[in-house]
């Protein structure tokens, strides 16, 4: 449903009676109230106009042979689900569904004021925080400081076939396009633009047309219960009509606990695991040492406030922290045995936290970490292990992400043995060595 100006693409994306007596107060008051006409449809747009924007993406396609690198557009659109301005779209629309492109830069428009006349559009630039292939998922975050609109994110585990959904987006380039329609089926297959295949996607008869990707569906309650992702239909017959297709809002609110957890992705450590508990997150565990112990919390505390945000869950927890730069010092308001606390949490770094520990740093490699910056003194350095060594094992344990890496390490005191093994080439050559690292 992403719309590339290079190539078209086939992804998407109450009665009233009529009353005889005289006008009301209200009703001379809001003239569009007259009859009815600001029906649940027109309320939910009213409300959730302001949380739906449409992403551009700027790319450059290694199309190879005579060709080159090329410049193309995508253009789809997106929402935002936390007022720091954190917005949810497809993992597609930012590459434009096409192999070997590279994202240059993003741009975000949206309309603040969905009132009477075209109030003018804002745009912005973005930033890509988080990029999931195999779920079509993508994080951004809208370059500006200040509060914004954002969506309730609501539940799909109990969605009812029949029940009203209203779909807002950027179909075709024309901003602020609002269809609607029916849940027609839940937990329909259908494989993604990588391949993946799902059996959870919801299926709707309100119009889709490239550029609703990653756009949300709404339900009448103007609570987001999906990312709507596709256009149903088969090499045979064609793109079938009123069948769209939308990710649950459970999978999206999944990888915002999990792959899009702010601060994995900025890689910092709190220190502690929360959970979710009525009004807010309690804390389940705090690690010896670590950020949330230097601030003071506690096991149990509940945690309301993540600086001016209010936090719900899990999830508006994640997103809260990811409001602040990933070396700020975050205020949090606490809950601890009925009585009100305040603590200044300050998220370490896991990239400094791993250079203390084995005196190198890490870096990313296709499923592979790679050791850099070794220093010869480091307990890397003393073990003989070299920049480009890449990390395999740690503690019998394998290793693919940085993360990963931390989570071994992270309560591991000075003077633990820790086991090592690495992959070097050399000159073409392929060896791999194994050693105990003192730390």
């Amino acid at each position: 449903m992403a719309h590339t100006r290079t190539s078209p693409l086939l992804l998407a994306g109450a009665a009233a009676l009529l009353a005889c007596s005289p006008l009301r107060a209200q009703d001379a008051a809001d003239p569009e109230n007259v009859r009815g006409r600001v029906t649940p449809i027109v309320q939910v747009v009213r409300k959730v106009g302001p949380t739906v924007v449409n992403v551009y993406a700027n790319l450059e396609i290694d199309s190879g042979g005579w060709y080159g690198t090329q410049q193309a557009g995508s253009l789809g659109s997106g929402v935002i689900i936390h007022p720091s301005g954190l917005v949810v779209t497809n993992a597609h629309v930012i590459t434009g569904n096409v192999r070997g492109s590279t994202v240059r830069d993003l741009a975000i428009t949206y309309r603040p004021d969905w009132g009477a006349g075209q109030p003018e559009m804002k745009k912005f630039r973005a930033k890509l925080l988080g990029f999931d292939r195999t779920n079509d998922l993508a994080l951004l975050q809208i370059q500006s400081e200040g509060k914004f609109q954002a969506a309730t994110l609501g539940r799909s585990n109990d969605l009812m076939v029949g029940e009203t959904v209203v779909a807002v987006g950027n179909p075709l380039g024309r901003e602020g396009s609002v269809t609607h329609g029916i849940v027609s089926a839940t937990h329909r297959n259908l494989a993604s633009p990588t391949g993946e295949e799902f059996d959870d996607l919801i299926q709707t008869d309100a119009p889709l047309n490239s550029g609703n990707s990653g756009g949300p569906l709404f339900n009448i309650l103007g609570e987001l219960i999906g990312i709507n992702e596709a256009i149903a239909g088969d090499r045979q017959f064609g793109r079938a009509e009123g069948q769209g297709l939308a990710i649950p809002v459970d999978r999206v609110r999944g990888l915002l606990e999990s792959e899009f957890n702010p601060y994995d992705l900025r890689h910092a450590w709190l220190g502690m695991d929360i959970e979710n508990t009525g009004g807010g997150v309690q804390v389940k565990t705090v690690e010896r040492d670590g950020p949330a112990a230097r601030a003071g919390i506690q096991v149990d505390d509940v945690i309301k406030k993540v600086g001016t945000y209010d936090v719900t869950d899990r999830t508006s927890f994640n997103l809260s922290i990811c409001a602040f730069d990933a070396d700020d010092s975050v205020p949090l308001a606490l809950q601890r045995g009925g009585k009100t606390k305040e603590a200044v949490l300050t998220p370490v770094s896991i990239d400094d936290a791993i250079f203390e520990r084995i005196g190198a740093r890490l870096a990313v490699r296709p499923a592979m970490v790679a050791l850099t910056n070794v220093t010869p003194n480091g307990p890397a350095g003393r073990l003989g292990l070299m920049n480009n060594d890449l990390l395999t094992e740690l503690n019998g344990r394998k290793v693919t992400t940085i993360q990963e890496v931390f989570e071994t390490l992270r309560e591991k005191k000075p003077g633990d043995r820790v086991q090592v093994a690495v992959l070097r080439y050399l000159r073409g050559q392929r060896k791999e060595y194994e050693g105990e690292l003192k730390l």
